[in-house]
Formats: structure tokens, sequence, C-alpha cells
């Protein structure tokens, strides 16, 4: 089929919708596994059984939902009449099961791999073996560690555990002496930023929700007729991509204001020690002053409450570092949203701590 016979899928928001409907049912998945894992291995083991579980749930959904139907659509592409095809010349074909395998691929290995990197490979090993056993491992890891214990055969998962903590130095080492420390450079915003990018690239081309499908060629289609006129959401994008900007070019502006200040120091450690300007030896009135006391109106409002506007009563921190009154927090992420409502970041009430001493 022709690309002009079939609008492409611009209505950012049927593919949004779709996005979000494979989404819940996949939760809903997921949440029967987790059942069905708690009832047979019980919560403990199931507890370090988490990135097999999100990776299984993803391979269950989406196998059961394209690897027997015609045309292959999943429940949330079927409800907004949208198709995967794959562009080849002018034309789309429909997505072969090796792209689609290409594509499951990139979706679920590397969350799976990162996630159980960051658990430990060698937990997959324990899950299964006795006290008695566990307590033989531990004996040899510490004799491992001791310098004159000799050495013992390792498992495929502690060799494993041990390529990731010499790549996770390799990529520290690499990260510092490419981007000091001084600059306070993380890659995880980074990341964060390069996605919201790809996402107002999104809104402005209406292709390639996620990076995946961008590797793996993966489009939509429409596959009805009425189409009614898409909601264009390219100005959203346009305001997205101003926002990354501006981000960007204030980071890179901070950056440059610290290698500056390097620089300037780096100039006066070379400098001679008589060059430095002496200070008065007889302290003057204006070196002697204290500073001056802050406003009794920019201290009540630094203590104000987000939320109720008042004073705050017990004050109490969220996991991001915003300072609520306690049972306004509380309430909020009960009745409300698990979220912190300024910065939105996930927040549940267990993870609230009350501060005390804090003024």
């Amino acid at each position: 089929m022709a690309m002009n016979e079939f609008p492409a899928a611009g209505a950012c928001a049927e593919l949004l919708l779709a996005e979000k409907k494979d989404a819940v049912y996949e939760g809903e998945v997921k949440n029967l596994l987790r059942e069905l894992l708690e009832r047979c291995v019980g919560p403990h083991v199931l507890s370090q059984l988490l990135p097999e579980l999100s990776a299984a749930a993803t391979l269950l959904y989406v196998g059961v939902a394209l690897g027997r139907k015609q045309p292959q659509q999943t429940l949330g592409e079927e409800f907004c009449d949208v198709l995967r095809v794959t562009r080849s010349g002018g034309s789309a074909q429909t997505v072969g099961r090796s792209r689609h395998l290409l594509w499951l691929a990139l979706a679920v290995l590397p969350a799976y791999v990162g996630a159980r990197s960051r658990m430990g490979w060698q937990r997959l090993a324990q899950l299964t073996a006795s006290p008695r056993e566990r307590m033989a491992q531990q004996l040899r890891e510490r004799q491992q560690a001791s310098t004159t214990a000799p050495s013992v055969a390792r498992s495929p998962l502690q060799l494993l555990d041990r390529l990731v903590a010499i790549v996770r130095e390799k990529l520290e080492a690499l990260q510092q002496r490419v981007v000091p420390s001084s600059y306070e450079f993380a890659l995880g915003p980074v990341l964060a930023w390069a996605a919201q990018l790809h996402l107002a690239r999104f809104y402005v081309s209406a292709r390639f929700l996620d990076v995946t499908k961008r590797l793996a060629s993966v489009e939509y289609v429409f596959v009805r007729n009425d189409v009614q006129p898409a909601l264009n959401l390219s100005l959203l994008g346009y305001l997205m991509a101003v926002r990354l900007l501006a981000t960007a070019s204030m980071e890179l502006q901070r950056v440059a204001k610290l290698r500056r200040h390097e620089a300037k120091q780096r100039l006066g450690d070379s400098l001679p020690a008589g060059a430095y300007s002496q200070p008065p030896r007889v302290p003057t009135a204006a070196s002697t002053a204290e500073p001056a006391p802050m406003p009794a109106a920019s201290r009540r409002s630094a203590r104000k409450c987000a939320l109720c506007l008042g004073e705050r009563v017990a004050p109490a921190t969220t996991p991001c570092g915003h300072v609520f009154c306690w049972e306004c927090i509380v309430g909020w992420c009960q009745k409300n949203k698990t979220e912190c409502p300024l910065c939105r970041q996930e927040t549940h009430p267990q993870q609230i701590k009350c501060i005390y001493n804090y003024s």
C-alpha cells in the first residue's frame, strides 16, 4: 500500500491513547503474574524476581496480542484503529515477524539487563538454594575476599556480577576523566533530557513514539476510512523543544562558568606568594559588620506550606526534598495522587519523613 493512500497516524492523541491502553492491559497481566508467583514462591522470592516479572509480563502480553491475530494489533492499537507498518521505498508494508522480534528485544532486553544488574545476577542462584547452601556461599565469598585464600571457581552468574562491576567502574572513571566531579554532572538527567527531546519530535512529526520503534522502523497508519481531523500537537512539541534548548543553554553556561572559575584557580595557584594582595591587619567596620537579618515577611514565606498556604505545622519532607505540613502531604498522597504536588515525582505515604528542629 502507498503511504499516501492511508494517512499516517498524525493524530498524536490517538497514538498516545493506544500506548496508554496497552500499558494498562500490560499492567493487569503483570498484576496477575505477581499474584500467581506470590502464591507459588512467596513474597520474599517474588521481591527478588521483579525484573523477570516485568519482562515476562511484556513478553506475554505482546506475544499473545501479536502472535495469533491478523492483522497483528495489540488491544490498544485495535481500540484506536491503527496498524503497525514499515516503510519500504515509497510504500507501507505490514511489519513482519522478524521486525516484531527486533522491536520486542529492543523494548525488553535493555530494561531487564539494567534492572537485574542493579539487583545482582548472583541472587538468581541464591533463590533456589537452601539456607545451608547460602551460608556456605557466604563463607566462600569471605574466603575469596581475603588475600591469602586460594582462588575458587566462580559460577557464570558471579562472573556476570564481576563484569557489571568492572564496566561500572570503567564508566565512572571515564565520566570523571571527561567531566570532573566539580561540574555536578550525572548521566541520568542527560538521558531524561534526550527522552523529552524525542517526545517533542514525536509531537511535531507524529512518528516513532518511543526510541525502540524508531530503531526498529515501526510506524503506524489508520485502518479506518472516516478519519476525523487530528488534534495537532505540533505547537506543544515546539514549546517543549524551546524549553529543552533553554535548559541545555543554561546548563552549558553553568559548565562554562565553572571552567572559567577553575582556570582562575589554576592561574592563582601558579602565581608567586607575593602576588597576592594582603588583607588589612586592622579590621574595618565594614569587614566586622554582621549580615543584615532576613526580613520577617521573607522568613514567613519560606516557612509556608504549598498546600494549605499557612505556616508549616509538623514539617515533613518528600523524597524529592520539598517540605509541607505532615497532615497536608500525607492527605494529598492518600486522597489525590501518590506524587509530590510541586514536582510530580512519585511519592508514597510511607516515603514521607517527618523532620524536627527545622526552621
